[in-house]
């Protein structure tokens, strides 16, 4: 037999488990931002069902109003970190939570007054947020995380059903708006039973929260493994495996695929004059400089020194010179203001491209530091060419580094 009082003990007492166990995750791993969001709707959700179990003994604004806030925003909280989880970013917009706040105006407001079915206009918004958030998790992309979004997927339409389930209770059988109407819902078997599945569900919940987690953080290590520390850029090992893949995708699909070899010029001399830590400075300062004028699907990593690698998939020659240029002159144009100096620096760049069937990637990646030694032969701050599938070394042409 289902008693209100042991399954609001079972609620309150796993609740502050969950909390408990995200938000120390949370605060051990703050660069995770969706956990960030969850443990939020985690602690808020146990503060609703805390005051909950105090109705009829407290103000009805306390037992009822801020629990129904509190469920509005938890979810809101879930919606948010389910998009961090899936898009990394956060709202382009300030329409949703602006909609979000007049929803949380109004419902407070028809309460106080007294409106009868008040209850509606919080039920509203919380199936609005679980329909978004279903939507963005539809929108993942990512292989390894395709098993558990669908069981996020899954965890929120439960909750939607058991939702759908209580809302013509709450509507025909009970008045929230008085406690004493309320009441005897504690009794009613059939409400205990689906207050006993928002216990499952949220037990679900927190499973594939967890299940998130772990994936994030092995997507974590991923990333570390593939990043450069100084510059935060991909680093040698993630380059080669990038562009092994687009010069098989290149060579299969007939597109064009350019590369980029970049180096600082006299970079040493940033080093000698103004320490290790002004050229760490300068580094990282370029390399973001050169994020923002390449393209959403290039790739540019740190592989060298001073050296950078740049893929420009399906980019031409003429492109490819285009957006050389484009780098060498903002960067030179660039102010890199360091702890003792402002510093300016200049860039060498050469450019190749594949050339077709049998043209490999250490090839390409000869042909790029070819035109990059030309490019510092003309002077520096200029942009060179090197389109030889058969080049070789010779004593005439030696490869040498010029700083």
């Amino acid at each position: 037999m289902l008693n209100y009082q042991t399954l609001f003990i079972c609620d309150v007492a796993t609740g502050v488990v969950y909390a408990g166990a995200m938000s120390i995750l949370a605060l051990h791993h703050p660069q995770l931002r969706a956990h960030r969001w969850f443990t939020a709707a985690a602690l808020i959700g146990l503060l609703r069902n805390a005051l909950l179990g105090t109705l009829g003994t407290l103000p009805l604004v306390l037992s009822i109003l801020l629990p129904s806030l509190c469920n509005i925003v938890s979810f809101f909280c879930v919606y948010m970190g389910f998009r961090w989880a899936i898009v990394r970013r956060p709202l382009q917009s300030r329409f949703w939570p602006t909609v979000l706040a007049v929803e949380l105006l109004v419902f407070s407001t028809l309460f106080l007054s007294g409106f009868s079915h008040t209850f509606v206009f919080s039920i509203t918004p919380i199936f609005a947020l679980c329909v978004l958030s279903i939507q963005i998790l539809r929108r993942n992309q990512d292989p390894e995380m395709r098993t558990v979004v669908r069981a996020g997927i899954t965890v929120v339409i439960a909750h939607l059903t058991l939702i759908a389930i209580r809302t013509p209770m709450v509507l025909f059988r009970y008045d929230v708006n008085t406690s004493g109407h309320f009441r005897p819902a504690r009794q009613d078997p059939f409400w205990l039973a689906t207050l006993a599945a928002m216990m499952f569900v949220s037990a679900c919940f927190f499973v594939v929260y967890l299940w998130f987690f772990e994936r994030e953080m092995n997507r974590a290590l991923r990333l570390q493994v593939r990043t450069d520390a100084r510059t935060g850029v991909l680093n040698v090992r993630a380059m080669e495996d990038e562009a092994e893949r687009e010069v098989l995708r290149a060579a299969r699909k007939r597109t064009a695929l350019s590369v980029l070899a970049v180096d600082l010029d006299f970079f040493k001399q940033v080093n000698d004059t103004h320490g290790h830590a002004a050229g760490d400075i300068a580094l990282k300062k370029v390399a973001e400089a050169m994020l923002g004028l390449i393209r959403a699907g290039d790739v540019l990593a740190r592989t060298g020194g001073e050296e950078f690698t740049i893929l420009l998939p399906e980019t031409g020659l003429t492109a490819a010179q285009e957006i050389a240029e484009r780098l060498r002159a903002s960067i030179a144009a660039l102010d890199i203001v360091t702890e003792s100096a402002v510093v300016h620096l200049t860039i060498s760049v050469g450019i190749t491209m594949h050339l077709g069937d049998g043209d490999a990637w250490p090839l390409m990646h000869r042909r790029a530091d070819v035109a990059l030694y030309r490019a510092k032969r003309a002077g520096r701050n200029s942009v060179a060419v090197c389109m030889e599938k058969n080049w070789a070394p010779t004593p005439l042409a030696p490869v040498v580094e010029l700083r």
